[in-house]
């Protein structure tokens, strides 16, 4: 179906826009925290100045001193502790005297490769949850123990939606003579309704496959209801 489909770009667009953020956070962390080439010294703020009527572009000028020789740059930062004639740690690079940084201001740049590994583990978990759900259906229908349960309703799934919609799920009943116990099986997303399909076809039971060793590992047969369906949308 298209939706599952979707589901599965979506979980993989999650892990490539992480690994990528990853890969710009430390990339421009390294550059700017590769301190074999700078020094540390103590600068003065001599102007803040603000290009907005909002006050939130501002201009951070600086003026310290490099073997004698005074400097004044320009911040790439601002914070809300600044002021004017405020001295402050900065660090500037030996080639380029008047290249200077602040490290508290550069932790910023954290927040790329920080944003990055929680897109990259939400994808990578979704990835890895339907992979192992493959799996197992797979490792179920070739080597679980087959019985047939009772069909007893379709319900949508509204926990759980993609492209503004939800899937819905066969519900089945088996009643296990050896423990003399019911048991009730939900099958997978299905992201058609499959109640027409089951009038017409006049289902009553579905296979279902089950763990020998434990039965809430299962898989609800429902190829029946999928196999003649093409999706054209």
């Amino acid at each position: 179906m298209k939706e599952n489909k979707l589901e599965n770009l979506i979980w993989i667009l999650f892990a490539i826009c992480g690994a990528i953020f990853i890969i710009i956070g430390v990339v421009i962390f390294g550059s700017i925290f590769n301190y074999k080439n700078k020094a540390d010294t103590v600068g003065t703020i001599t102007e803040i100045s603000s290009h907005n009527s909002n006050n939130k572009d501002h201009e951070v000028y600086i003026s310290y001193n490099v073997d004698g020789k005074e400097y004044e740059s320009k911040l790439n930062g601002y914070s809300s502790s600044f002021y004017e004639g405020k001295e402050i740690d900065i660090y500037y690079d030996k080639d380029n005297p008047s290249k200077i940084g602040v490290k508290s201001l550069n932790l910023v740049f954290l927040v790329f490769p920080g944003i990055g590994l929680i897109f990259l583990i939400i994808g990578g978990t979704g990835i890895i949850v339907k992979a192992n759900k493959r799996k197992l259906e797979k490792n179920l229908k070739e080597k679980g123990k087959l019985i047939y349960a009772n069909y007893v309703e379709t319900v949508l799934n509204t926990s759980y939606g993609v492209n503004g919609r939800c899937p819905y799920n066969v519900i089945c009943e088996w009643n296990n003579e050896l423990d003399g116990k019911k048991y009730i099986f939900k099958s997978k997303n299905i992201w058609i309704n499959p109640e027409n399909v089951i009038k017409e076809k006049n289902i009553k039971q579905f296979p279902i496959y089950i763990d020998n060793n434990n039965i809430k590992k299962y898989v609800i047969d429902v190829d029946i209801l999928t196999k003649d369906i093409v999706d054209l949308r």
